[in-house]
């Protein structure tokens, strides 16, 4: 194992969680486990949920879920994207809800569902204001109707997406609420069995209990960060990854030398420059050059120069006490400083999902609890 890694901390996990639960009650939790995790990895978040109170997972596409069967989870699974009917077979060999959100999926289903003799767990997804997958209740009432009387489905949950909870005006959020509640009303109507009905992400769990229903379904929060870099945070999260490396080795460079690619960067005095075996293939964005800052014995340093693929260097200035050796923090806490990672996600003029996301396959993550 090399000196980059990623710690994921499961107590901060768990505290996380427990805020949550504690907000929503007496909803339940589906825990947000695609794309690994937002980077944390998947099997090991989701048995920590669950054994934490989670009752649901959420995943993108079936290889996720497959993976956590694999990996011996048996509780419920959700795959939010759209899915078309050649990979509907892994969806029942392997007990994943499908999401049915376009006509042309129910034929071919119900088709699979003969030949396979067996039900498929179904979850309807209903479009109220997003504009991407989804049926439109104005438009769909039928196929809504055809879904909830199929025998060859099991319906267990309804659910939308809200496309704006996180901005300032809340008022095409509870649009969208009220949409939602008349697809509640519709549904409820129409089906002899009550499904579960969810529609919160990590932005409505913290602002808007009207849109709590049976399930909510928090993702970037679960993992200790706001919807967005700007977001108005007033709830205790704890940042779940914390990304760090080594410094390989110290360099001394005279006055008005050059480092890294296209000389970005040139020294203003001799000066001692620090390299860290981190670059952009491990998931440390190459538009950090100049700007990001890491964290060596509590103190924070500014990237000099282009971030390279595997390397980085720091100027630590002509009188340093930094040793090959020591941990460099390129997010996460060190002493009594931390460069968040709705930091990084500032800079970057991005979202804090993508920061922890990009955080590459390569890069060990190692689980502690403390």
């Amino acid at each position: 194992m090399g000196p980059t890694i990623a710690q994921i901390n499961h107590a901060h996990l768990i505290h996380n969680l427990q805020l949550i639960k504690q907000a929503v009650h007496p909803a339940g939790v589906m825990a947000v486990v695609k794309a690994n995790a937002y980077g944390h990895g998947s099997v090991e978040v989701a048995r920590t949920a669950l054994a934490n109170g989670a009752t649901w997972l959420g995943v993108a596409f079936p290889e996720e879920g497959i993976e956590l069967r694999k990996a011996g989870i048996t509780a419920p699974i959700l795959v939010f994207g759209a899915q078309l009917p050649p990979f509907f077979e892994h969806y029942l060999r392997f007990d994943l809800d499908l999401t049915l959100s376009a006509r042309m999926q129910i034929e071919p289903l119900k088709d699979l569902c003969r030949r396979m003799n067996k039900k498929a767990r179904v979850q309807i997804k209903v479009d109220t204001g997003m504009g991407r997958v989804g049926f439109l209740l104005e438009k769909d009432r039928d196929a809504l109707l055809q879904i909830l009387n199929e025998p060859a489905f099991e319906v267990t949950g309804v659910y939308s997406h809200l496309s704006s909870a996180d901005e300032d005006d809340l008022g095409y959020t509870f649009e969208q609420v009220e949409r939602f509640k008349a697809v509640r009303e519709f549904v409820l109507k129409h089906s002899s069995t009550k499904p579960l009905f969810h529609l919160a992400n990590s932005a409505a769990i913290m602002r808007v209990p009207q849109a709590y229903f049976d399930l909510v379904r928090p993702g970037v929060m679960l993992y200790g960060n706001p919807p967005g870099p700007d977001f108005d945070l007033q709830w205790d999260l704890k940042e779940v990854m914390r990304f760090v490396s080594r410094v390989a080795a110290v360099k001394e460079l005279d006055a008005n030398h050059p480092v890294s690619y296209n000389r970005r960067y040139y020294t203003s005095a001799k000066t001692k420059i620090a390299i860290i075996p981190a670059g952009y293939a491990d998931g440390y964005n190459r538009r950090m050059t100049n700007t990001g800052q890491v964290l060596i014995r509590g103190k924070r340093y500014r990237i000099a120069g282009t971030v390279c693929m595997d390397q980085m260097m720091v100027d630590l200035g002509p009188d340093t006490d930094v040793r090959p050796g020591d941990e460099v923090v390129l997010f996460g806490p060190q002493g009594s400083d931390h460069v968040r990672i709705v930091e990084v996600a500032r800079t970057l003029s991005t979202i804090p999902y993508e920061i922890t996301c990009w955080v590459s396959a390569r890069v060990p993550r190692i689980h502690i609890n403390t």
